[in-house]
């Protein structure tokens, strides 16, 4: 009875890849695949073998086949000599020849382990919703017979990939928006991969064509889309919420409209006397950014100052240390607190009207447009609230329809 061959399928097509190649033979060698060539003595090419920087498992196999096709003529009929070919193929110098390239799969395993343990350590979740649902896109165009050849041109397929979705469900399949078609996404998307390809040519060695030039870049990237404007909220609004509030959610109300800062702020925040012998409220900690450079910053602490609400700041400073507040504020717990009021989601409608957002943080964007519209010089509004010009400038409102008349009855008031 003949001999049953334990190779399961993937292998054998593995090692066909080299079928139409006279005298080339592909096999396991510790875990690696081993390329073997053998003729007949005297032929016009020497026998040689050599480990490729390929793992002997299924996803190699359509790796190899590019190797393959790459390095065929080059030996058979140019005279390059195996491993320099396969050095050539694989944009490495003759003395690193011996060195592993991590196909692409290990190199986005790589790359998420440098992100979450290095770099700017980011969290898992971020890596998530940040980098891996774009590589994994990503990796089919990256192998197979049809596969990219360029940074730019993996980016563009990348971008117009047509997806579908994968929640259970009534949606399930239904075909969902290109990124491409989304600015915000899109432009989240180019960077992600951008960030990977430099990773990928500087720490594994492949080749320069897959970085991409600015110009390719900025192309690719969109513009990123406009942010919807945010809403502002009266002093007469803001006291109306309060009024319908339970204390400890009205404190918080209170101290992010008067002191501007974010809700999560709470928590570092202490009493302290300020260089004038007064009484004043101070942030400990900044919060954690990150840079153009991709590098991880805190901003500077900081004085808060106050913006009164309708002439009072509720002795804010004064009762600090005893103020009663909510066992967790950021801004989803305040954003499902507010929109337990009815009065809150008559505003959201009003917004929305106006083309406008109103999420918890109008609040901390009804302090930026008081400050700017009572003549804060901009930098020292901007040191209160905890960031730079350039994010004031472009993140928040600094003036609205109302506030645009009222500073020009202030200024002309005969022409009212």
């Amino acid at each position: 009875m003949p001999r049953q061959s334990k190779k399961q399928q993937w292998e054998k097509r593995l090692q066909q890849q080299t079928g139409g190649l006279r005298g080339w033979g592909l096999s396991e060698h510790y875990g690696k695949v081993r390329l073997k060539l053998q003729f007949p003595s005297g032929g016009s090419v020497a026998n040689a073998s050599a480990t490729l920087p390929f793992s002997w498992v299924e996803s190699s196999i359509h790796p190899v086949n590019a190797l393959l096709l790459k390095i065929y003529k080059p030996v058979m009929e140019e005279g390059i000599t195996l491993k320099a070919a396969i050095a050539n193929a694989l944009a490495i110098s003759d003395h690193k020849s011996h060195e592993v390239v991590t196909p692409w799969p290990g190199i986005v395993e790589a790359f998420r382990d440098y992100k979450l343990t290095q770099g700017n350590r980011i969290a898992e979740a971020t890596f998530k919703a940040s980098y891996q649902r774009y590589l994994e896109v990503a990796l089919v165009h990256l192998q197979g017979r049809n596969s990219t050849s360029t940074g730019t041109e993996l980016v563009e397929r990348v971008l117009t990939e047509q997806r579908f979705n994968q929640k259970p469900g009534k949606v399930y399949g239904e075909p969902l928006k290109k990124w491409i078609d989304q600015p915000k996404s899109r432009l989240e998307c180019a960077l992600a991969l951008k960030k990977f390809l430099e990773y990928s040519v500087s720490r594994h060695r492949q080749p320069q064509c897959w970085l991409l030039s600015q110009e390719d870049y900025f192309e690719l990237k969109g513009d990123g889309g406009s942010r919807d404007p945010r809403a502002v909220l009266s002093d007469e609004e803001v006291m109306k919420v309060i009024s319908l509030l339970p204390e400890s959610w009205a404190n918080v109300v209170k101290i992010i409209r008067i002191f501007g800062f974010r809700a999560w702020e709470h928590r570092v925040i202490v009493r302290r006397i300020n260089e004038d012998g007064e009484p004043q409220l101070f942030v400990t900690e900044g919060k954690t950014h990150i840079t153009r450079r991709g590098v991880k910053k805190k901003t500077d602490p900081r004085w808060l100052v106050p913006i009164p609400l309708m002439g009072t700041t509720f002795n804010l400073v004064e009762e600090w240390d005893t103020l009663k507040l909510p066992p967790t504020v950021n801004g989803t717990t305040l954003g499902k607190r507010l929109r337990l009021l009815p009065f809150w989601l008559e505003l959201k409608a009003k917004a929305e009207a106006r083309g406008e957002k109103l999420p918890p943080y109008s609040l901390r964007h009804s302090f930026s447009q008081l400050g700017e519209e009572n003549g804060v010089n901009k930098a020292d509004l901007c040191a209160a609230m905890g960031h730079s010009e350039e994010v004031h400038n472009r993140q928040y409102t600094t003036s609205t329809a109302a506030s645009v008349r009222r500073s020009f009855k202030k200024a002309f008031p005969e022409a009212s």
